[in-house]
């Protein structure tokens, strides 16, 4: 989030039906150079656009979006992917036009946890598409759409060797403090809404979910 899955997605069905697609969520920019971008929600044919776009990324930059070795996605993990209920699973693609064909170039998601609180997400920007402010649009769009759920927070794990990712949290006003167990680790958090405001308080239940997890904060 494991070989082929160029042709896969496409000859199977998502049984899933979008009962109604978040049409509020679409964002349209243009960078300076007059490249036109669209965040919108995932639809279930955005499968194999969804794997080109992991299978194009570096391998690096794989590596820090799934925290290990991976040089593809499985047809049914695609499927997983794009066949969102966006309750408990909401995810965007930011797509460009490139020889007037739609191409994915970022991928930002979460996932409501058991709490029914708080959310973890996942975020990855193809690296020819990095450092031109898609983390940044794409991080405030899953904070807009989980702040309208009624969640009280985002949470998520960033490998403490991704720097850039690290930097686009602080930008963010993620607050952020290492794994004690697992020191490749960084846990990031922010509130959302109304908890945004009780930054103490937030800590505080920060240290009880992570109490065997977590030493002082040492990045925000």
């Amino acid at each position: 989030m494991q070989h082929t899955f160029m042709e896969q997605p496409q000859e199977r069905r998502c049984a899933y039906q979008i009962c109604r697609y978040p049409v509020s969520l679409i964002d349209i920019w243009s960078l300076r150079n007059g490249t036109r971008l669209t965040l919108r929600p995932v639809l279930p044919q955005d499968s194999g656009l969804l794997g080109n776009l992991i299978q194009g990324l570096s391998s690096t930059t794989r590596y820090n979006r799934f925290h290990g070795v991976v040089k593809a996605l499985s047809a049914d993990t695609l499927q997983q992917m794009t066949c969102v209920d966006y309750r408990q699973h909401v995810a965007f693609v930011i797509t460009a036009f490139d020889g007037g064909l739609e191409r994915v170039v970022a991928d930002a998601r979460f996932v409501v946890d058991s709490s029914g609180e708080g959310a973890e997400f996942a975020l990855v920007v193809d690296d020819r598409w990095q450092r031109l402010g898609l983390g940044e649009r794409a991080m405030q769009a899953l904070a807009h759409a989980a702040d309208r759920q009624g969640l009280s927070w985002l949470y998520g794990s960033v490998l403490s060797a991704n720097a850039p990712m690290l930097a686009l949290m602080q930008r963010c006003q993620y607050f952020c403090a290492t794994n004690r167990y697992d020191e490749r680790l960084v846990c990031v958090e922010k509130s959302l809404g109304a908890h945004a405001v009780q930054t103490r308080a937030v800590r505080r239940h920060w240290s009880s979910r992570w109490l065997s997890a977590l030493r002082s904060p040492t990045l925000n």
